[in-house]
């Protein structure tokens, strides 16, 4: 242990279906950053009692580890605009740790839980952030999104790891002008729900963070393979979780950290709608398992032709 641990400050904004998954990003930053101990604030508004329960003894197996739990009672006064597919209002919580947590936390690395952490965050966490509010990685479709909310300077950012001077947003009362925004802009151009309002209300006055700290995969692309990421982060609706994600490096990446955490029993998760039963009959068929790659296309025809198919 280093004579100086340094506390790191880390939150997570989630709802009942991502208390596991945010178990297995927080196990993948503990095993990563022995030396530091880190203190995660959880923003919710369930967890399920068995992964509350293996959150809790989570904390107990890393001595570098604590927890810290903020339930959300009442959603009065903000407006979430949720866009249709797999955004959820929780994406909005990390609006609220300048207001839920102690005014002695100064400064917060903020975290979605589809994100494996592999590596040191020591320099993110200690990374000056030239007087603005949030730190964060430029996003990969940045010119689409600029045109769409209408920013000029042409940064625009990825919502999903970010590095926040609470001090400065306590200042700025940033979570209200967020709410502002969403009120007023909401509905019309949102596409990335709690990304476009930050985007929208900081403008470009953010600092730029190395993509080795949001390094984004998407399924069946290898946007980021050849960087040495120390945080993927798997965007997109179809998670490394989900029967039907491509084999590969990611992939492979993401079940590591699932066996070495309390959540090793996870199963892969199968879809619900048509387009998740093709990607998996084709992926199973791709591995070589044509029976049940068969029985997929099956229910599939059966699900079309309804009573007809005999």
């Amino acid at each position: 242990r280093s004579k100086v641990a340094e506390q790191i400050h880390i939150g997570f904004g989630i709802d009942k279906n991502f208390g596991r998954f945010a178990g297995i990003t927080i196990t993948s930053l503990a095993h990563n950053n022995i030396e530091h101990d880190l203190v995660v604030h959880i923003v919710y508004d369930e967890i399920l009692p068995e992964d509350m329960e293996r959150l809790l003894r989570t904390e107990q197996l890393y001595r570098n580890l604590q927890l810290h739990f903020y339930q959300i009672t009442s959603t009065e006064g903000m407006t979430f605009v949720v866009p249709p597919g797999h955004i959820t209002q929780a994406m909005y919580y990390r609006y609220l740790f300048a207001d839920l947590l102690p005014p002695t936390v100064t400064r917060l690395i903020y975290m979605d839980a589809d994100i494996i952490c592999k590596g040191g965050i020591l320099p993110l966490w200690q990374t000056d952030l030239q007087g603005k509010v949030l730190g964060a990685v430029r996003d990969y479709g940045e010119d689409r999104s600029c045109g769409r909310i209408g920013l000029k300077n042409g940064r625009y950012f990825n919502s999903g790891v970010l590095l926040m001077d609470l001090v400065k947003w306590r200042q700025q009362k940033l979570t209200q002008q967020l709410f502002r925004w969403l009120e007023q802009v909401g509905n019309t151009k949102i596409l990335w729900g709690d990304q476009d309002a930050l985007n929208g209300v900081i403008d470009g006055e953010f600092r730029e963070l190395p993509n080795i700290y949001n390094g984004i995969v998407i399924n069946n692309t290898t946007l980021n393979e050849a960087l040495d990421l120390v945080i993927v982060h798997y965007i997109d609706y179809v998670k490394p979780w989900h029967i039907y994600y491509m084999d590969g490096n990611a992939k492979t990446l993401y079940w590591e950290y699932v066996k070495k955490s309390l959540w090793s029993d996870l199963k892969p998760q199968d879809g619900t709608t048509v387009q998740t039963a093709v990607m998996t009959a084709r992926l199973l068929h791709k591995q070589g398992k044509y029976a049940e790659s068969a029985s997929y296309y099956e229910a599939l025809l059966k699900y079309f032709l309804k009573d007809k198919y005999q």
